[in-house]
């Protein structure tokens, strides 16, 4: 990484939108295994998500490289909203809206993961300044490209507290959580994790459990993902399926190329009745953190086979094999996870809306949901607890 050793000010913003043109100085600015990289950026790009393009800025203090980011602009149309889901009247709206005002999300992040960091600045650079250049390029990035909103999450935390103190357009999601369970360290197998609960929990785990006898689970490997990419995103969009509001969708080749690329460190597999895939599960190997990825599974077996909570269970069973210390379990069904033993890990995203009465609607309706919320706080599966 290059340091630049100028004392003078002199801020330049330069805006690319695909990772081939980006300068070299863009890669050599970066640490070696940043996500961030190039040839990083070029798997995302190169999946083909629906409804997506992407903006990379690079930030200089006379012309010497102080911060970098990524963002990813989503394009809204009518299936944003699932019409089974809502009541008539609210999909009209919508559609009249998306078709009218063909609106659009700049995303300060990654909409499809939460395991990178988008932004990365020289130590040179002070927490509150890297704050200044970020904010300022999103704002730049949202008249340029005439955004409606713009989504920032999974920040730098040194960035969080700025965000929350200096924008006050800028509103917190304040039920934004990733659930996340850390690993016994003298578990040795799924057992050991049904002995630490507590009676009734431990009974719901067995009945869960039995569903799932006749499952066969098979590791896949690149050539297999590939080969199975289009029953793998069949079954993603069973998931999505049952979702209300989807923010953003992943692509056919999205997975392949990620296992292509990673290799090992992401992991696939498929679940199996009677030789028919009737679920997958996918999740990122790191050293200390068993995270998990995209799942997807068949609606109609789920009934028989319990199929959410026994990839649930299946995915502790690994994180225990692999001797990790953390499992990490994600964004959606908090309920379901706190009663698994997962603790919440609260997240520092914001949403800023343009049009300031769709702003104080968004806020009023985001305020009546967390009102309703909380009821998982009080799982507490373990003796110990």
């Amino acid at each position: 990484m290059k340091q630049c050793k100028k004392k003078t000010t002199n801020i330049q913003y330069q805006y690319f939108y695909s990772y081939k043109n980006l300068p070299e100085v863009w890669d050599s600015f970066l640490p070696d295994a940043h996500y961030l990289k190039s040839k990083n950026l070029k798997v995302t790009e190169e999946a083909d998500l629906p409804h997506i393009s992407f903006l990379y800025v690079l930030i200089r203090n006379n012309e010497c490289p102080v911060l970098v980011t990524a963002f990813q602009l989503l394009r809204f149309e009518d299936r944003h909203i699932n019409q089974e889901l809502v009541k008539p009247y609210q999909y009209f709206f919508w559609r009249f809206f998306v078709r009218v005002a063909k609106p659009k999300l700049l995303v300060a992040g990654h909409l499809f993961r939460h395991d990178v960091n988008t932004c990365y600045f020289t130590n040179e650079l002070s927490d509150y300044n890297a704050f200044i250049y970020h904010s300022t390029a999103i704002e730049n990035a949202v008249k340029k490209i005439k955004a409606n909103a713009a989504l920032i999450k999974d920040m730098p935390s040194k960035m969080a507290k700025y965000f929350q103190r200096y924008k006050p357009e800028y509103q917190i999601f304040k039920n934004d959580i990733s659930m996340e369970m850390e690993i016994d360290i003298a578990w040795e197998s799924l057992n050991d994790y049904e002995e630490a609960l507590k009676h009734k929990y431990a009974q719901r785990f067995r009945k869960i459990r039995k569903q799932w006898k006749g499952i066969v689970l098979k590791e896949l490997g690149i050539d297999e993902v590939i080969e199975n990419k289009k029953e793998l995103y069949k079954l993603y969009q069973m998931v999505c399926d049952h979702q209300q509001v989807r923010l953003g969708f992943i692509s056919e080749d999205f997975i392949p190329n990620l296992k292509t690329y990673y290799k090992e460190k992401l992991r696939v597999w498929g679940i199996y009745s009677d030789d028919i895939m009737i679920g997958f599960f996918s999740a990122w190997d790191k050293e200390e953190e068993f995270d998990m990825f995209y799942i997807g599974f068949d609606y109609k077996k789920n009934n028989k086979y319990s199929l959410y909570f026994n990839i649930l269970f299946f995915s502790i069973e690994k994180a225990i094999e692999l001797k990790k210390k953390k499992l990490t379990l994600g964004r959606t069904a908090l309920d379901a996870k706190a009663r698994l033993g997962c603790s919440p890990k609260y997240l520092s995203t914001y949403l800023y809306i343009s049009n300031p009465f769709l702003r104080r609607r968004i806020a009023t309706v985001q305020n009546n949901t967390n009102e309703k919320e909380g009821a998982w706080e009080q799982r507490h599966p373990f003796k110990k607890q």
